[in-house]
């Protein structure tokens, strides 16, 4: 009987703790930048319908286009997640637009008011969270984990060491980047989407479910994001920056 209660016990503190985790989502993109020359014109659709995918699984969700994408409002985001998340939580980050070496563009894409990828993570890493899912589409993604290619100690090797550090000491990142790092990332008015995007929409509502048990793990998703873009374009190759032992991770299921 002893036995018997524990276990029922133990099922129910595996129940309440399943119940209780949650999945943070700050789903971002910049179509419309300052001024008139740098638009795009798929990346605030890429935010909306991937902020749509997350809402019905019931996430809570931070959705920032355009002007309002600025960097600051990014970190904001992000700290104010912190202040409610859990270690059994989930947080997701997306982002689609313009980038440079080692840089997301935010809308003001000038200098110390852009987001280097080594301060987005650097955010992220405080909070609390289960794992830490990222979708970075955006020219030069790659570049977030760069090797060092010069002995100098400049701003973007130290960018590159303190990303490569953070994933080394946190292994609960999961990293989908939509190139390598001396890559640029298309958009298409045909798919009506960036590629990477596309690619991660379609497989998360189940094109990516190989084995067909209602479930999206990382490796089923990168490998159908992998194959889709480079169908559409493949100049293109997306990079997946994770540990192997986050590769049956579900990410979405139905």
């Amino acid at each position: 009987m002893k036995r018997l209660f524990s276990t029922i016990i133990a099922m129910l503190l595996l129940c309440m703790s399943a119940e209780a985790q949650k999945t943070y989502a700050i789903i971002t993109g910049v179509s419309n930048y300052e001024g008139d020359q740098n638009d795009l014109a798929q990346s605030t659709k890429d935010a909306k319908r991937l902020a749509s995918l997350y809402k019905t699984k019931d996430a809570t969700v931070v959705l920032l286009t355009s002007k309002n994408a600025t960097r600051a409002n990014v970190i904001a985001a992000i700290r104010k997640v912190k202040a409610v998340a859990n270690a059994n939580d989930h947080i997701v980050f997306s982002y689609s637009g313009h980038g440079m070496e080692n840089y997301i563009c935010t809308y003001v894409s000038g200098g110390s008011k852009m987001l280097a990828y080594n301060e987005l993570f650097s955010e992220l890493d405080k909070c609390q969270a289960k794992d830490i899912v990222c979708y970075i589409d955006a020219c030069f993604s790659g570049t977030a984990v760069s090797n060092m290619n010069t002995k100098e100690m400049n701003t973007k090797d130290m960018n590159r060491i303190a990303w490569k550090t953070i994933v080394k000491n946190n292994p609960r990142y999961i990293v989908f980047l939509s190139s390598r790092s001396d890559e640029l990332s298309a958009e298409s008015p045909l798919v009506g989407s960036g590629f990477l995007t596309n690619g991660v929409i379609k497989g998360l509502r189940g094109k990516a479910d190989s084995n067909d048990d209602k479930k999206i793990t990382v490796i089923e998703l990168f490998k159908y994001v992998h194959k889709d873009v480079q169908l559409h374009n493949n100049k293109q190759h997306p990079q997946l920056v994770t540990s192997k032992s986050l590769y049956d991770n579900v990410l979405m299921s139905w």
